[in-house]
């Protein structure tokens, strides 16, 4: 029993234990996971966390300022809009439009573009060179400016819009795994893989992809990060998801007119994308440092 108690004292931390003990250093990056956690949840039961239907009109409450405020009541936490909708409603079903959607559309990207990437990079010759070129000339060009020329031919709409993200973020992807790997692909360790005989599947999986992952993990949450902003540019633009449905790029587009009649119209939609795009990024560059800290270690 004493030699079990000093071989659990001393087992080193699971993988996922130490990025959590990284993160536990930085107050910052655990205020962005439990305010992304508090995020995905109300998006995942925002069908029951709504005050009441996003679209529900109060005739009696129109431009009805927030609860804090002394024209406020309580029962409009953050207010009404200039058609007595509930704003506190509209955002939390938003969060579907605003942060699930960019969600699906980077998990789908990342999907295609890991697989495109991976074969790439492990290929030689001419189409890896070729892929190579094709994705620096359509990566010189603006995420959201190719998003709109896509929408431009397409035409606005939801469907549309997940579409254009998607097929946007993919080059990113292969771009990013197809020169991780061709910057591993001639060190020594992935050598003496080669030098075994082992399968070229079994040499990305094993040996090759997990000395990426904090490239990939660093690539993901600024994919994530530019899916939200473009969905909510579309919106504002009036080309993304489309009135009445309330995304908050849309909302901040409908508030432009109303910005200083009722100015908590613009400044909630745009804290929520504020405070939900700085919570990404600061724990996606905390998670990918307690990786690259854990391979370095190993």
């Amino acid at each position: 029993m004493q030699n079990a108690n000093i071989y659990f004292q001393h087992r080193e931390p699971s993988p996922l234990r130490q990025i959590w003990l990284h993160l536990n250093a930085n107050p910052f990056a655990v205020a962005a996971f439990y305010f992304l956690c508090a995020a995905l949840l109300i998006m995942i039961f925002s069908p029951w966390l709504q005050p009441y239907a996003p679209d529900t009109q109060f005739a009696d409450a129109i431009l009805q300022p927030p609860s804090w405020s002394d024209q406020g009541e309580i029962r409009f936490l953050f207010g009404t809009d200039d058609l007595g909708r509930d704003v506190l409603s509209r955002i939390i079903a938003g969060s579907v439009y605003s942060l699930g959607y960019p969600l699906l559309a980077v998990l789908i990207a990342a999907v295609i573009g890991i697989s495109i990437g991976a074969w790439a990079g492990m290929s030689r010759g001419v189409q890896s060179s070729t892929l190579n070129h094709f994705l620096d000339v359509i990566l010189s060009i603006p995420s959201l400016l190719l998003a709109l020329v896509i929408i431009a031919i397409l035409g606005p709409s939801l469907l549309n819009v997940m579409f254009a993200i998607t097929l946007v973020l993919i080059p990113q992807f292969i771009h990013e795994v197809h020169n991780a790997i061709y910057d591993e692909r001639y060190k020594e360790y992935v050598t003496a893989s080669r030098l075994n005989g082992v399968s070229r599947w079994y040499m990305f999986s094993r040996v090759i992809f997990p000395n990426i992952t904090s490239g990939l993990v660093m690539q993901t949450t600024f994919a994530l990060s530019t899916a939200i902003l473009d969905i909510a540019a579309l919106g504002f633009l009036g080309l993304g998801v489309q009135a009445p449905a309330p995304e908050w790029g849309t909302m901040l587009a409908r508030s432009l007119d109303q910005v200083y009649v009722s100015p908590w119209m613009m400044i909630l939609p745009g804290l929520a994308l504020f405070i939900t795009i700085l919570s990404i990024n600061i724990l996606g560059d905390s998670v990918r440092a307690a990786i690259a800290e854990r391979v370095r270690q190993s």
